[in-house]
């Protein structure tokens, strides 16, 4: 049998995406996780301030061509910060460099909100509340309100990393009750949400987002791989 490659572009800071996407594939034999790094550091430089370094990202798209993609995914949030205009164009760059279909983490989640009808979100960030004022925009432009917000007072991107699963819950908890939002985003990659999802949808009764699980959700769907043994993971997978 054909094994089917997915690819994934992920922050250099980045230590949590390729756990993420291995413990997902877990589930899906015969499909294989390629993945490429641009420059973001922990402190966010690497990239331009407002904007992607295409140079960087068209090379990792250019590489994980090497490997034969079935399609690649940025897994990255920036896209929201930005504004979700950037990331169309960033797709449309990296499927021209790997010949493949291309998106975005960002472009996929709201896509997911808005499928699963969820207006307010409970937005939680690794870092403070000032901080996530860009991508309260960026989700506002796209018509997704944020109801309530939690920061985690992460001081850097790599730390993020090391958040444990439980004050992630624990922050999903006190959004849900301050705001009672439509779903809740869990926006970072460098979070580690995947095992927050279901037992908090479980808990709280509606959809939670994890950014990683997000990201991998999407390049799935553009693989065109049917993710029915996911479901157990989260209802992100049941849209696929």
């Amino acid at each position: 049998m054909t094994r089917i490659a997915i690819g994934t572009i992920l922050p250099s800071s980045n230590r949590v995406v390729e756990r993420t996407t291995l413990a997902i594939l877990h589930h899906l034999p015969g499909i294989d996780a390629c993945f490429a790094r641009i420059p973001y550091a922990r402190d966010g430089s690497g990239q331009p301030p407002g904007a992607y370094d295409a140079a960087s990202y068209t090379e990792a798209a250019r590489l994980l061509a090497h490997a034969d993609m079935a399609a690649l995914c940025w897994n990255g949030t920036r896209g929201a910060a930005l504004g979700l205009a950037r990331d169309r164009d960033l797709a449309a760059t990296l499927t021209a460099a790997a010949g493949c279909p291309a998106t975005t983490t960002s472009l996929f989640a709201v896509e997911a909100l808005q499928r699963l009808g969820a207006r307010r979100v409970g937005l939680i960030l690794p870092g403070t509340a000032t901080e996530g004022a860009a991508h309260m925009a960026g989700l506002a432009a796209e018509g997704i309100a944020t109801a309530a917000l939690r920061g985690l007072g992460c001081p850097d991107n790599l730390s993020a990393a090391a958040v444990p699963p439980e004050d992630i819950i624990a922050a999903a908890r006190a959004l849900t009750a301050e705001a009672t939002p439509d779903a809740v985003l869990i926006w970072s990659t460098n979070l580690h949400g995947l095992p927050c999802m279901a037992p908090l949808e479980a808990a709280l009764g509606i959809p939670v987002l994890d950014s990683a699980a997000l990201g991998v959700a999407a390049v799935l769907r553009a693989a065109d791989v049917a993710t029915a043994p996911l479901a157990p993971l989260g209802r992100i997978f049941g849209m696929v």
